[in-house]
């Protein structure tokens, strides 16, 4: 019984997903219409039936009246349960004209065509990226930027490499934008031991990622505060490199053009200090990063305040545009089987409702 019960369940739920996908999402269609006339039966039924329970006389005969009252009394039935036969039989010829009219169910589906685009985001982390002319300093500002620019490109290849005296892959090329967007998070200053600037080491590192030449388009985003100071290759060399290999590499300077000291990362609230005892001010080499630029075929940006810095990701992400083509189409399945098995269970049932609850005692 109780795995009846459990049929009965699962039957009535995909009914009405069925239902449900028929008048909230539009999908149900009948691919006959003419059948739809007979529904025009059903009032002239109703009609006739009426009719002819008024002009029916019901009177039960007796020779002898006094026969009457030992006649067993019985309940007063309820009065609607006589018309249950009709109902069921409305109900039946309703579906079966439903089925006639060959319901289908569409199921919609949708190919999209996307060529995108591998971007190698390179992020200068050397202590100068402490300074607080940012909030709460240009590290921050440039993760929270860089983890929104990762959120409004799904359809592209995005990895990323930071530098400092050296260069090292922090997430290589990929689509998992959640896995990417963690790594960005995690990026502290020290976790490149050895100090400098090497922008021309990063540059290649960048470019040994992006070294499939199958993607329409292969994109470094390089941002800086600094000076090219350390390293085994130069800036021009490494920007050449990646010219020659197809990569375009837009620049960005990150910092003001006030003079802003570099706080200490291992001795809070106290700032670096030079060889003779004065504050270090970052510097950044607009002319380099303007000459890789021009070389690669790509702009140079300076950026002022963490709402610069977003706007220009949001530049470059609309330069670096694909285009993305979507086709939508809809198949069907035939459905009319449930409008017969609907009408044989309401057939069983007026069955039952003739000889049970219509069933007339005199």
């Amino acid at each position: 019984m109780n795995q009846r019960v459990g049929f009965f369940i699962i039957e009535m739920g995909i009914i009405q997903d069925w239902i449900y996908r028929a008048l909230v999402l539009d999908q149900l269609r009948f691919y006959y219409q003419l059948p739809a006339i007979l529904f025009l039966s059903i009032p002239l039924i109703l009609w006739i039936y009426i009719a002819y329970r008024r002009r029916r006389a019901w009177r039960i005969r007796y020779s002898v009246a006094s026969l009457a009252n030992k006649i067993p009394r019985v309940k007063r039935r309820w009065m609607p349960s006589r018309h249950l036969p009709l109902i069921f039989r409305l109900l039946v010829l309703s579906l079966i004209i439903l089925a006639a009219m060959r319901p289908q169910m569409g199921k919609t589906h949708e190919r999209i065509t996307t060529q995108g685009i591998d971007i190698m985001m390179v992020l200068d982390i050397s202590p100068s990226m402490l300074a607080e002319d940012f909030q709460p300093n240009r590290l921050e500002a440039a993760k929270e930027v860089l983890a929104d620019f990762v959120g409004r490109n799904q359809n592209d290849r995005i990895g990323l490499v930071v530098f400092s005296g050296m260069a090292f892959t922090q997430c290589p090329i990929t689509t998992d934008t959640v896995i990417l967007e963690e790594f960005i998070m995690q990026i502290q200053i020290g976790d490149i031991l050895e100090g400098g600037t090497a922008i021309g080491d990063a540059i290649l590192t960048g470019v040994s990622r992006l070294r499939e030449k199958d993607v329409p388009s292969r994109v470094m985003i390089l941002l800086t505060d600094g000076e090219h100071n350390w390293g085994e290759y130069d800036p021009e060399t490494s920007a050449r490199i990646a010219a020659r290999e197809g990569i375009r590499i837009y620049t960005i300077g990150v910092g003001s053009y006030d003079p802003t000291p570099i706080p200490d990362p291992e001795h809070p609230g106290q700032y670096l200090r030079n060889y003779y005892g004065g504050l270090l001010y970052t510097e950044i080499d607009e002319d380099s990063l303007q000459q890789i630029a021009d070389l690669t075929g790509g702009r140079y940006y300076r950026a002022e305040d963490e709402e610069a810095l977003a706007n220009i990701y949001e530049e470059i992400g609309q330069l670096e545009t694909t285009d993305i083509e979507s086709y939508r189409y809809v198949t069907y399945s035939e459905i009319f089987q449930v409008f017969l098995i609907l009408a044989l269970i309401l057939l069983a049932l007026e069955l039952v409702a003739r000889f049970i609850w219509g069933r007339v005692i005199p």
